[in-house]
């Protein structure tokens, strides 16, 4: 269960986090679980599109331009020259779930 520090941020838009591993990704799936979050298709967050683990790196984001409720996913390259508002909360979002 994450906290509820974890879930207001979450809930708001305009972030991104960037995962290296298939257990980061797990861990940021399943906190937008617990936040109510889906997928910007509408599809549940537990449910991960085959293209994802594809890729060596991804960030998960909830970008106000793509969708009001959904969360959307990119590559590396795109977390690296991506142009939006979305804050990068990586380091904050897994320090708080440590605690």
């Amino acid at each position: 269960m994450i906290s509820n520090e974890v879930k207001e941020r979450l809930l708001q838009k305009d972030w991104r986090v960037k995962c290296k591993t298939e257990h980061e990704l797990a861990l940021v799936l399943n906190a937008c679980l617990d936040s109510g979050l889906h997928w910007i298709s509408g599809d549940k967050a537990s449910f991960i599109p085959e293209s994802i683990l594809e890729e060596m790196l991804v960030f998960i984001a909830r970008d106000s331009i793509f969708d009001k409720q959904g969360i959307c996913w990119g590559s590396f390259e795109d977390f690296l020259t991506d142009n939006s508002d979305c804050e990068d909360i990586t380091n904050w979002f897994f320090e708080e779930l440590r605690k």
